[in-house]
């Protein structure tokens, strides 16, 4: 049997990570002096509140023996595991299970193990998860799964707006300049992930021009694989969500959506009503959607 692991970064919703079997391993939020447990003991309604009260969430890496429960746990069971990680340049959670299924290894070496940086967040790692999980079902042999997810991170896409770059700037992921810049009234900044890292690729001034803008950007990228399930993630602007996908139908023809909120950890760094397109520019090798999924 193989498992797929995720940590909490990955945006899907909570009904889906039961019905795809999903192990996910969570990482840690701080608010007003105390720890939680992402989605586990803390979920994203909570942070959402308080985060329009002022409070400003803090987000610390998974403890190591977390991770080393859970993957010891599938390797002593005779379980092989892929281990999809938030984007190693903006979480240390890749290099610290890379080195734990190292050690692993030594004691139980009939067991194939894999973790990858996913090279990207929220419904990017969710898109890709899927994708792991409907290959396993196929029967598809693990090198060939672990393969194929690999060529799904050097593809996968993340086009969205914030409404605010300061959340960027607190949490460390751009500049201050930029951050500045980015907070000129009515300008939106438009951002995507490359290799793993957060981009500024351009700016709308006002709502309909920054959803025009996505848009137009998805238009660009998709082309080459039109007939996919399209993420769609939020910061607490489902309306926004909505309009988007209405969008994306009227124009692109795209029929296959999955929308869901952005988790506590990204939202601490992205701040709220910020969102987000997300999907693969090339076709997987191997490219499978049920209708267990589509319904959800």
């Amino acid at each position: 049997m193989i498992k797929i692991v995720v940590d909490s970064i990955c945006d899907l919703p909570d009904s889906l990570y039961q019905e795809l079997n999903l192990t996910m391993i969570p990482l840690h939020v701080l608010l007003e002096e105390q720890e939680y447990r992402d989605k586990v003991d803390i979920h994203i309604d909570e942070i959402y509140r308080q985060m329009r009260q002022g409070a400003l969430p803090k987000t610390t890496q998974i403890p190591p023996v977390d991770i080393i429960r859970v993957l010891w746990e599938f390797a002593q069971q005779g379980d092989d595991f892929i281990f999809l990680t938030f984007s190693a340049v903006m979480s240390g959670t890749y290099n610290v299970a890379q080195t734990i299924a190292e050690e692993i290894k030594k004691n139980f070496p009939m067991v194939h193990m894999a973790v990858i940086d996913s090279k990207a967040g929220s419904l990017g790692i969710g898109l890709m998860a899927i994708q792991a999980v409907q290959m396993v079902n196929a029967g598809l042999p693990f090198s060939e799964i672990v393969n194929n997810i690999l060529f799904m991170t050097q593809h996968v896409e993340h086009i969205f707006s914030i409404a605010d770059m300061e959340w960027l700037v607190r949490g460390g992921r751009v500049n201050k300049v930029v951050g500045k810049a980015g907070s000129i009234i009515d300008i939106k900044p438009i951002l995507d992930v490359e290799d793993g890292y957060i981009k500024v690729i351009g700016a709308g001034r006002g709502k309909k021009k920054t959803i025009q803008t996505l848009i137009n950007l998805t238009k660009e990228r998709i082309q080459n694989f039109p007939n996919q399930l399209v993420g769609i993630a939020h910061a607490d602007d489902f309306d926004t969500a909505l309009e988007i996908k209405t969008k994306l139908q009227e124009q692109l023809g795209v029929q296959k959506f999955i929308i869901a909120r952005i988790g506590c950890v990204l939202a601490a760094h992205l701040g709220l009503s910020g969102v987000g397109i997300l999907f693969f520019n090339q076709e997987p090798p191997f490219y499978q959607l049920d209708e267990t999924i589509l319904s959800i």
